[in-house]
Parts: C-alpha cells; structure tokens; sequence
C-alpha cells in the first residue's frame, strides 16, 4: 500500500538569495492555516505509483474522520476492482503519517524566505532551507537539505497557498540499505465554495537505490469528494 513517505515527496527550481524575516502576507497565510480544522472532511484519495521494475499500481481510499481512529480509512478499490479481505486489512494495520491537510503548513511557512511579485495575482516565496521536521521521509529528517517554493494566490477573497514545490539539496541514505539521490513534490491546494482550503493534489518522484540497485518511484494522489464532518 502507499506510504507517507511516497505522498511526501517533491521537487523544485535551484534557489538563489539571503532569506528575509516572515513578511506581513506569510503571517497572515501562517494564521489562517493554523484555523483549518485536518480532521473537518470526509474526503476520497486516489494514488497511482509507478516503481521501476513494477507495474503501475492505484488505490482509492476513502478517509472518515468521523469513525473510530483504527477505522479512519478504508480501502475502496485496488486496480479497479474491489479489495481482497487480505488487502484490506494490510491497508487498516499500514502505519500513517498525519491526515494530508493544508494546516500542516504553517509548521514551515512562517519560516525566513525571499520573495517575488512575477506572476500576477500571485506572490512567490522561496525558502533555502526548511525547520527541523517540515520534510521527514521515513526516520529521516530532510528539512535542512531541502529547499521549497510556496506560491500564494492573493485573489482570492483570502489569501492561500495554491502550490508548493520541494527539491532536496543533496543525496541521503536510510535505513542503510537504501540511498536517495534525488526527491521531487509538487502539492496544489483549493478553496472550496465554502472557503475552506484543502488538499488538492500530490506529485512526488523519488530516486536511487535500494540494496545496490537503482530505481525510480514516482507517484500521484488525487483527493476529492470532500464533505464536512457534521
């Protein structure tokens, strides 16, 4: 099944330029990430993994935070057809990072970063470095080594982050048998008629290897269906 980790992936442009003190605009962006509620919606996600040597694999996953916690999220559909009971209950005992959320950014946003006006309607922030815990990827802390790019949509009624890219800065080994040269996300969010902002989307692409043999893993997530816990 899909781990956090291939959710967790991203990618970005080199960045160039000191970093400035949080503006005005990223505080306010920080202050309404910290009201989004990451456990407000019903929502459904679907992820499709391509892994070198594998064929492409999807899921549909159906997340309820009104159930009991262990029962969160259920399995829908493997490939297009129905779970096996096997399936499904490998995919309830997966171990789970937090619930994708737009209020896990204000964890990283508010950090220093330097910022441009390029694209109208639009303010781009860079950052050259993350806070310790922004990027994990299984035990392994990549914040230090991972640049992002945050692009702010200020048309809107209130300002969000729209997309977000991440890059890592250089190669890392884990568990000591696997070696990433190289991590690349791309996440999109949207406004909902309701105003609330929410996952839109998760591009993520993963190179190296794993016990000498080298690979690639790039998966996608799509959510929808989103429905207020009442």
């Amino acid at each position: 099944m899909p781990s956090r980790t291939m959710l967790l992936l991203a990618a970005a442009a080199m960045f160039a330029g000191p970093g400035a003190e949080a503006d005005e605009l990223q505080n306010r962006v920080v202050a309404a990430m910290r009201t989004s509620r990451p456990d407000g919606f019903r929502f459904q996600r679907t992820v499709v993994i391509d892994r070198t040597g594998s064929a492409r694999t999807t899921v549909v996953e159906q997340y309820d935070p009104g159930r009991p916690s262990a029962q969160r999220w259920q399995l829908v559909r493997v490939d297009g057809r129905a779970p096996t009971a096997k399936e499904s209950e490998k995919s309830r005992k997966a171990k789970r990072g937090p619930t994708p959320s737009y209020a896990e950014l204000a964890d990283w946003f508010g950090a220093p970063a330097t910022r441009s006006t390029a694209t109208p309607g639009y303010v781009t922030y860079r950052f050259a470095t993350l806070p310790a815990g922004a990027v994990k990827i299984g035990s392994h802390d990549a914040s230090a080594d991972t640049q992002a790019e945050a692009l702010v949509n200020v048309r809107a009624k209130t300002p969000f982050v729209e997309r977000v890219r991440f890059t890592s800065t250089k190669s890392f080994r884990m568990m000591m048998v696997a070696s990433v040269q190289s991590m690349d996300v791309v996440s999109r969010y949207a406004m909902l008629p309701t105003g609330e902002i929410v996952p839109a989307s998760t591009a993520s692409t993963l190179t190296g290897s794993l016990f000498g043999k080298s690979g690639r893993i790039h998966s996608t997530a799509t959510f929808g269906g989103f429905q207020p816990l009442r």
